[in-house]
C-alpha cells in the first residue's frame, strides 16, 4: 500500500512560516530606510542617487510587508494599535518638524540678546562700522595652542566678526604646537598671537580683545598712521604719567584709533611739523612764550586742527590768546550744577546734554562726567565761514558759573546763570558760498575745511581716573576723529573692562554659607527621613 507524501504541504508551511517571520523586519527596516532617505535629502538639499536609493528600498521593503500577507497589513493599518501609533507618529513627526524649522529660521535670522548690565557681550559700534567698511576680503590667522585661555573667547570673536562682516572676513585657528611650521611661516613667534591680511598687507595683534581686534583691522585698512602732537614744556598732563591724574590710559586709546601720539616741544622745534593732523594741548600751567603762540598761530593758518583742554583753576597761562580768533573766551571761575552733578562735589559736572553736533550724534543717552570745569562763552553770531558750535552744556537754570570759588552760592549779579557751555566744537569754512543752496546732505561733500578745533572746560576727564567713566572716552576720541576729518570713526568704542567685585557683609556671607552648606543638606535628609518613617 502506498505511503502518502506529505512534504508538499510541509514545505509550504515552513516556506509561510518565514515570510511570515519577515514581515515584521521588512517593515521595521523600511522606516528605517525611509528616514535615512529624508535625512540624506535633508543635509543634500535635494534627491541625491544614495537618497533615492534609500526611498527605493524602503518601497520595496513596504511592498515585501504588504504582499506577504495583505489581509494583516490592511488590519495593521485599520486596527485600533494603527490609529494609536499613527498618532504618535504624526505628533512625533510635527514635534521634530517644528524644532528644525526654528532651527532653520534661527540660522537664517541669526539674533542674539545681551542681558549682561553694561552689554559686555555687545559689539561697539566701531566694529560694526570697521567690519562694514572692509574695502576688500580680509583672512584672519588665529595662532593659539590647545591649552591657552583665550582660545574660546577670540574664537567666539572671530565668528561674530565674520557674520557682522557679510562674509567679507573669514578665519581660521592654527595649533602652534600641532602645526609649528605654518607658524614659523608666517613669522609668528608669540602664542595668541592674530594676524589679518588684505591682499599684500599684514597686520599682527598679540591681545585678541574687541579693542586690538578692531585697531588691527583699521590699522589694515589704513596703513599709513596720522600724528598728533602733544604740547609740552609748560606743566601739560604727562602722556606717559600712569597715576590718576596722568594720560597714559588716553595715549593708548588714541594709538588704538590709530594714530601716532609724539611730544613737541616748540621752543625746540620753532614750528609745529607739517605732518600734524592735530595739535593736542592740555591744560598748560605757565605762559606760552611769544614765539611759542606764533608758530601756533602759523599752524593754525595753514589749515591746521586744534584740541584744546583748559582748567577752572586759575594760573598764568595765555593761551586764551589763541582763541581770540574765533571770539571764545575762557570764563574766569568754576562751573557748579547741583541737579546733575556728584552729590559730595557739585563741581564734579555729569553732563548730559550734548549740541547738535556729529560727535555727539551716538551718547545722547550717556552722561559724562567733567571736574574742575571752566566754562565757555561762545559767539551767537560767529563770522562768515566760522560756525562755533555748544558740544556739551550744563543741565539748566540751576546751574551756574561761580566766580568765588571760596563760596559755592550762587550771587544775583555776580555769577553767571547757566546752562553753561562747558565744550565747543570750531569749523572755519574756506568757501561758506558753496554752502548755500545746497541739497541738506551734501554740504559736507562740498565744502573745503580750513580749520577744526574742540575746547573743552576740563582737563581732568580725560585722566586716567576719569576717562573710564561713561561718556568721557568716547567724546574726547570722537572730537579728536572729527577735528582730524576721519568723521568715518567717530562712533562708541568697545568697553573698557569692569571689574565688579560683590561685597558681602558678614550677616549676608554667613546666609549664603550656611543656606548652600548646611541648610539645604539638612532639609533633603529631613524630607528623606520623613518618607521613609512614613514607608516604614
Amino acid at each position: 500500500m502506498p505511503v502518502p507524501d506529505h512534504s508538499g504541504p510541509h514545505r509550504q508551511a515552513l516556506a509561510l512560516n518565514l515570510l511570515d517571520r519577515l514581515r515584521a523586519p521588512s517593515a521595521v527596516l523600511g522606516a528605517v530606510t525611509l528616514l535615512v532617505a529624508l535625512a540624506l535629502f535633508l543635509v543634500a538639499g535635494e534627491f541625491s542617487v544614495p537618497s533615492r536609493i534609500a526611498l527605493a528600498t524602503a518601497v520595496l521593503l513596504f511592498g515585501l510587508y504588504v504582499a506577504i500577507d495583505p489581509e494583516k497589513a490592511l488590519k495593521s493599518v485599520t486596527g485600533r494599535e494603527w490609529v494609536y501609533g499613527s498618532n504618535t507618529v504624526l505628533l512625533s513627526t510635527a514635534f521634530i518638524g517644528i524644532l528644525v524649522l526654528v532651527n532653520v529660521v534661527a540660522v537664517r535670522f541669526h539674533q542674539r540678546w545681551d542681558l549682561t548690565a553694561q552689554g559686555d557681550f555687545s559689539m561697539s559700534e566701531a566694529t560694526l562700522k570697521t567690519l562694514r567698511d572692509l574695502p576688500q576680503p580680509v583672512h584672519a590667522k588665529a595662532f593659539f595652542s590647545a591649552g591657552l585661555s583665550d582660545r574660546q573667547k577670540t574664537e567666539d570673536l572671530l565668528k561674530e566678526y565674520e557674520q557682522r562682516s557679510g562674509g567679507k572676513l573669514n578665519w581660521e585657528m592654527i595649533d602652534t604646537f600641532q602645526q609649528p611650521s605654518l607658524a614659523d611661516l608666517e613669522k609668528i613667534n608669540v602664542d595668541g598671537t592674530v594676524l589679518f591680511t588684505m591682499g599684500d598687507r599684514r597686520q599682527i595683534t598679540i591681545t585678541s580683545d574687541e579693542a586690538h581686534l578692531t585697531t588691527a583691522l583699521l590699522k589694515l585698512i589704513t596703513p599709513s598712521q596720522l600724528k598728533v602732537y602733544f604740547l609740552t614744556g609748560h606743566g601739560e598732563r604727562e602722556l606717559d604719567k600712569f597715576d590718576d591724574r596722568g594720560y597714559s590710559d588716553l595715549k593708548t586709546q588714541i594709538q588704538q584709533d590709530n594714530y601716532q601720539v609724539d611730544p613737541l616741544n616748540l621752543l625746540a622745534a620753532g614750528d609745529v611739523p607739517t605732518d600734524a593732523a592735530a595739535l593736542f594741548i592740555a591744560a598748560p600751567k605757565s605762559p606760552l612764550r611769544p614765539e611759542e603762540l606764533a608758530a601756533i598761530n602759523r599752524f593754525l593758518d595753514a589749515k591746521g586742527k586744534l584740541i584744546l583742554l583748559v582748567d577752572a583753576i586759575p594760573g598764568t597761562s595765555n593761551i586764551q590768546e589763541i582763541l581770540t580768533r574765533w571770539d571764545v573766551i575762557i570764563e574766569d571761575g568754576v562751573v557748579v550744577d547741583p541737579p546733575s552733578a556728584f552729590p559730595q562735589d557739585p563741581t564734579v559736572l555729569i553732563i548730559q546734554q550734548y549740541g547738535r553736533h556729529i560727535i555727539s550724534r551716538d551718547l545722547s543717552t550717556t552722561a559724562a562726567v567733567f571736574p574742575s570745569t571752566a566754562g565757555l562763552d561762545i559767539p551767537g553770531d560767529a563770522a562768515g565761514g566760522v560756525d562755533v558750535r555748544s558740544l556739551a552744556l550744563t543741565s539748566g537754570n540751576r546751574s551756574w558759573l561761580e566766580t568765588n570759588r571760596n563760596q559755592l552760592q550762587y550771587d544775583v549779579g555776580v555769577d553767571i546763570q547757566g546752562p553753561v557751555v562747558v565744550a565747543a566744537a570750531i569749523e572755519v569754512i574756506s568757501n561758506p558760498e558753496v554752502q548755500q543752496d545746497v541739497p541738506p546732505g551734501f554740504e559736507s561733500t562740498l565744502k573745503r575745511v580750513k580749520n577744526r578745533a574742540v575746547i573743552f572746560g576740563s582737563s581732568e576727564f580725560v585722566a586716567n581716573g576719569p576717562l573710564k567713566l561713561g561718556a568721557n572716552r568716547d567724546l574726547f576720541l570722537n572730537s579728536l576723529n572729527w577735528v582730524t576729518e576721519t568723521d568715518q570713526l567717530i562712533s562708541t568704542r568697545p568697553r573698557i573692562p569692569e571689574n565688579r567685585p560683590l561685597f558681602l557683609n558678614p550677616v549676608q556671607s554667613n546666609f549664603v554659607f550656611f543656606s548652600g552648606t548646611v541648610f539645604l543638606p539638612v532639609i533633603l535628609l529631613g524630607i528623606g527621613g520623613v518618607v521613609w518613617w512614613m514607608r516604614r
